[in-house]
């Protein structure tokens, strides 16, 4: 003979089922709210300064200076630059029409005070060749003062979009034989730390 099923108590059931699942929703919006105000304050604690030059006809330099909330692109730096990007004029119109022109390195969208730490401490230019459709486009980034590329980093522009959308990692990019590193690896390490991480 079977055993008869216990009936639900419905208040005990409620309490279970709906109150502890809404009273954890709660929990977890409260947690990620305090998560995005830690962020929200390392951001307005932002201060720096990134150049971007553009060589040859048409080109120059702009200064994106950052301060906080306030950012804005000038003729001048506010600041000593903290990173500066710079390629040929006729590079940077070829990758910024197929989405990956001279815009903030890797990661500055998330540019925060901890960031700005971790890029200071950077010394080193690494130059990334972008091989596209059309040829290869060069993009040189500087870390502190200028000096000639230490690292060469080169990639398929399509890898290098899924890098700066974080849909693949610097790690997986290496891993996985979609990034040649050429150089003073260690400086690509440390720059892919500072930038993702």
């Amino acid at each position: 003979m079977a055993e008869a099923t216990p009936s639900l108590e419905p208040a005990a059931f409620l309490r279970e089922h709906v109150a502890d699942r809404l009273r954890r929703r709660i929990e977890e919006l409260r947690a990620q709210a305090a998560r995005l105000e830690r962020e929200l304050e390392e951001r307005l604690a932002a201060e720096a300064t990134l150049e971007f030059v553009l060589e040859g006809d048409g080109g120059g330099a702009w200064f994106v200076n950052v301060q906080g909330e306030d950012v804005r692109v000038e003729g001048a730096p506010a600041r000593p630059p903290l990173v500066r990007l710079l390629q040929s004029r006729t590079d940077w119109e070829a990758l910024a029409r197929s989405g990956l022109g001279m815009g903030a390195p890797p990661g500055a969208g998330d540019l925060t005070r901890a960031r700005i730490a971790r890029l200071a401490t950077l010394k080193g230019t690494l130059e990334f060749r972008l091989i596209a459709d059309d040829g290869e486009r060069r993009v040189r980034v500087q870390f502190g003062a200028a000096d000639a590329p230490r690292c060469t980093v080169t990639l398929r522009a399509d890898d290098a979009r899924r890098l700066q959308s974080g849909e693949l990692t610097p790690q997986a990019a290496f891993l996985q034989g979609l990034a040649r590193l050429e150089g003073d690896v260690a400086l690509a390490m440390q720059a892919g730390a500072a930038l993702f991480f």
